[in-house]
C-alpha cells in the first residue's frame, strides 16, 4: 500500500510520487516505482495530462530486451491504464493527474514485503559494476563494521543467512555432542535445529509471560552439569533481561548467544541487545527489519572467537595462509551483492524502525477496544523494545476465524510459530511448558510492512469484530 495516501485512501497530487514525466529516462521509472512502493508510475505531459502507466515488470521488460541502451523514454513505455492496478489515477475535469486512489478490489496488505527503495537498487548495480560479486568486496567489510557497532560489537562476520549464524556461533564456541544448549520453546525451528545438527541437546525452556522470552529463573531451572550455552532469542522485538541472564551464566560458567532475528535496534539498561553476549546472531531474511534477501550475521567482541568464525566460514581456511585448512568448516559466506543492499538499508533502518512503531501504534488505537483482543505485555523502563510485526493475542478457539475472516477482505495475518514441544521433530526434547504453549496458539502476527490507512483500518476493525462480538 502506498505510505503517501491520506486517511480516505487518496494521495494529494502535491506528491506526486506516482508521476513520472513522458520524457523521463527509464531509470527514473524504475526508481520513482521503488519509492513509491506501488511498483508503478503514472505518466503525464509537462502539463500534467495523463498519458499512461508503465508498471515495474514493464520496465523489467524492457532493461532485459536492451530499452536502455537507446533513447527510450517512459513515454515510449506507456500503456493503457489496467484496471487490474493497485492503483488508480485521479483526474481533474481537464484530464490531469490530481492523485491516485487505491482500486477496492486490490489485495489490501500481505502480511510482510521487503522494505526497498532506490538506494538499495543503485548499491546492488555498483556492487554489480564493481564485479565483486562473491564473498569480497567493499559493501560486505562495510556491513560487517556497520552492523556490528550498532550491536555495540567489534566484530561482524556476516553468514549467508541467519540460520547458519546460530550453527557457526555454537560450532565457534566448542558446542558438540553430550553438550545441553537450553533453548526457548517459542522461537523458530532453526535454534533448534542448529543445535540438534552440532550432536548437542536442546533444553527446551519456557517463556516468561511478560517478556515473552527466558527469564533467569527459568534458565537456572534448566541448567544440568551438561549445560554448555544459553541462547537467548530477543522474541518479535522484545528484549529479554540481559543483565540478569548474563550474570547467571558467569555464575555457572555458561556461554551465551543472542539471537537477535527479530529484534536488531531493541536495548535492555541502555545497550544494544547483542551486547550481552560471546556472540550474537542475525538474520536479514526478506521479512526481517533489515534485509538482504537472505544473509545473516555474527557479532562479537571476542578478536580470537572472530578468527574462528571467519576461518569456520569460509571452509575451515585459515584467512592469512591460502589453501591451508585447518579443519573441516563450512561454506556461510555471505556475497557482496547481498551486503551492498544491506548497507544501503543500515543507511534507512532507522527510519524504517519508525515507521513499524507508527504502524503497531495505528492497530493499538483500532483494535484496543475489541473484546477478546490483547497485546503484548508492556516492558519495564529498562527494555526498549522495537516492532518486528505488531501482534495481538486472541482466545486459541477464534484465531482461525479472525485469520479467515481477514483473508476474505484480502488482508493477511499469520499465526505465532507454534511451541516447539508441540511437534514432532521435537519430541523427544518436549517438557512442560504451559506459557508457551498458550502465547503460540493465541497469537497473531498483523502486516507491519506497509503502512495501513483508515480503510484497511476499518476493514481490519470489522473483521475481527464478526468474529470476536
Amino acid at each position: 500500500m502506498p505510505d503517501d495516501l491520506s486517511a480516505d485512501g487518496a494521495v494529494a497530487a502535491s506528491h506526486l510520487p506516482f508521476q513520472a514525466l513522458s520524457g523521463d529516462t527509464l531509470w527514473t521509472g524504475v526508481e520513482r516505482a521503488l519509492d513509491n512502493r506501488a511498483g508503478l508510475v503514472f505518466v503525464t505531459d509537462a502539463d500534467g495530462f495523463l498519458l499512461g502507466q508503465v508498471t515495474l515488470d514493464a520496465m523489467r521488460g524492457a532493461i532485459r530486451e536492451g530499452a536502455h541502451l537507446r533513447p527510450v523514454t517512459l513515454g515510449d513505455l506507456a500503456a493503457p491504464v489496467a484496471a487490474t492496478t493497485a492503483l488508480a489515477p485521479a483526474l481533474d475535469a481537464g484530464g490531469r493527474l490530481v492523485g491516485v486512489t487505491e482500486r477496492s478490489d486490490r489485495r489490501c496488505l500481505a502480511i510482510a514485503e521487503p522494505n526497498l527503495s532506490h538506494a538499495e537498487f543503485r548499491n546492488l548495480l555498483d556492487a554489480f559494476l564493481s564485479t565483486w560479486i562473491s564473498s569480497a568486496g567493499d559493501y560486505l567489510r562495510s556491513f560487517e563494521e556497520r552492523f556490528a557497532e550498532r550491536c555495540g560489537a567489534t566484530h561482524g562476520i556476516a553468514t549467508s543467512n541467519g540460520t547458519v549464524s546460530l550453527h557457526l556461533a555454537m560450532a565457534a564456541l566448542g558446542i558438540g555432542k553430550g553438550d545441553e544448549v537450553i533453548v526457548p520453546d517459542l522461537t523458530f525451528a532453526a535454534c533448534a535445529n542448529t543445535v540438534m545438527q552440532l550432536g548437542a541437546r536442546p533444553i527446551l525452556t519456557d517463556i516468561d509471560p511478560v517478556t515473552w522470552c527466558l527469564s533467569p529463573e527459568a534458565i537456572a531451572r534448566a541448567i544440568t552439569p551438561r549445560t554448555r550455552a544459553v541462547m537467548v532469542v530477543h522474541l518479535f522485538g522484545r528484549p529479554a533481561p540481559m543483565t540478569e541472564i548474563r550474570a547467571l551464566a558467569d555464575a555457572h560458567g555458561l556461554f551465551v548467544i543472542e539471537d537477535c532475528a527479530e529484534a536488531p535496534g531493541a536495548r535492555y539498561d541502555g545497550k544494544p541487545i547483542g551486547a550481552f553476549s560471546e556472540i550474537a546472531s542475525c538474520s536479514f531474511f526478506a521479512n526481517k527489519i533489515v534485509t538482504t534477501g537472505e544473509g545473516g550475521i555474527c557479532t562479537t567482541n571476542n578478536s580470537d572467537l572472530a578468527q574462528r568464525m571467519r576461518m569456520l566460514r569460509d571452509h575451515g581456511m585459515r584467512p592469512e595462509r591460502r589453501y591451508w585448512f585447518e579443519e573441516p568448516g563450512f561454506n556461510y559466506r555471505m556475497t557482496n551483492l547481498a551486503a551492498a543492499i544491506g548497507c544501503a538499508q543500515l543507511d534507512r533502518m532507522d527510519a524504517m524502525l519508525a515507521e513499524r512503531r507508527e504502524i503497531h501504534a495505528r492497530y493499538v488505537a483500532t483494535l484496543r477496544d475489541i473484546p477478546g483482543v490483547g497485546f503484548p505485555p508492556p516492558m519495564d523502563d529498562r527494555s526498549e523494545p522495537v516492532v518486528w510485526f505488531s501482534c495481538v493475542t486472541v482466545p486459541a478457539e477464534a484465531r482461525a476465524a479472525v485469520i479467515k475472516a481477514c483473508a476474505e477482505l484480502r488482508i493477511d495475518l499469520r499465526p505465532f510459530v507454534n511451541s516447539l514441544s508441540s511437534m514432532p521433530a521435537y519430541r523427544r526434547f518436549a517438557r512442560k511448558c504451559p506459557t508457551s504453549v498458550a502465547v503460540s496458539r493465541s497469537g497473531l502476527h498483523l502486516p507491519t510492512s506497509r503502512m495501513p490507512d483508515a480503510r484497511i483500518l476499518s476493514m481490519l476493525q470489522s473483521a475481527f469484530r464478526s468474529v470476536l462480538e
